[in-house]
C-alpha cells in the first residue's frame, strides 16, 4: 500500500512540475548585472504561477550603487522581464549612435537607469535612481525631490555598455518573457 501511495505521489509531482509556468527555464541562481558602480541582481519571479502575464513577468531584484561618494540601495524592487527585453532590443541602436538616450524603469519607479550620450567620444553618462520599496511609499517615489536625493551619476565606456548588454542577454535567457494570459507555458 505504501509503495503504491509513494509512487502515485511521485507521478503527481512530476506531472505538476510539467504544468508549471515554465519548467526548467528560469534561472535557479540569482543573476547579477553590473554597469559601472551599479550592481543589479535578479533574484526570482515575483509570482511565477500568476494567471496573467504581467504578474508572471515581474522579477524580484536587489539593486546597489556606489557613485559620487554615495551608496544607494533598493531591495525587493520589481523589474519587468518585458522591459528588460525591450531595453536589450534598444541597446544596440544606442551603442551604434542611433539613439542618444535610453531609459529603464522598474515597476513603481524603485529602480531607474538613464543612459545619455554623447558626453565624450567613448563615454556615456549613467544616472541611477534607487528607491527602496520597503522605505519609501509609492507617493514618495514619484516626487522629484525624493528621486533627486536618491540618484547618482557616473560615466561608463562603450566596452562597459557592451558587457552590460551581454549580461542583459544572459538574464533574458535566465528569465524569459511569458506571453498570454494562461498560467501554463510550454518550454
Amino acid at each position: 500500500m505504501l509503495p503504491a501511495l509513494l509512487g502515485g505521489l511521485f507521478v503527481w509531482m512530476v506531472l505538476r512540475r510539467r504544468q508549471s509556468p515554465a519548467p526548467g527555464i528560469d534561472s535557479v541562481l540569482p543573476m547579477t548585472l553590473e554597469l559601472g558602480g551599479l550592481r543589479l541582481t535578479l533574484l526570482q519571479r515575483h509570482a511565477p504561477a500568476a494567471s496573467n502575464a504581467w504578474c508572471r513577468n515581474a522579477l524580484m531584484a536587489d539593486a546597489h550603487c556606489i557613485a559620487e561618494q554615495r551608496e544607494l540601495r533598493a531591495k525587493g524592487a520589481l523589474l519587468s522581464a518585458v522591459d528588460l527585453q525591450a531595453w536589450h532590443g534598444k541597446l544596440p541602436a544606442f551603442l551604434a549612435g542611433e539613439r542618444t538616450e535610453l531609459h529603464l524603469c522598474a515597476d513603481g519607479d524603485c529602480v531607474g537607469l538613464y543612459l545619455q550620450r554623447p558626453l565624450r567620444d567613448d563615454m556615456t553618462a549613467v544616472t541611477v535612481v534607487l528607491l527602496d520599496p520597503q522605505i519609501f511609499a509609492a507617493a514618495e517615489r514619484q516626487a522629484d525631490e525624493c528621486r533627486t536625493r536618491n540618484s547618482a551619476l557616473f560615466l561608463v565606456t562603450h566596452g562597459q555598455l557592451t558587457r552590460f548588454g551581454e549580461e542583459l542577454e544572459q538574464a533574458m535567457r535566465g528569465f524569459p518573457v511569458y506571453l498570454g494570459h494562461t498560467a501554463r507555458q510550454t518550454a
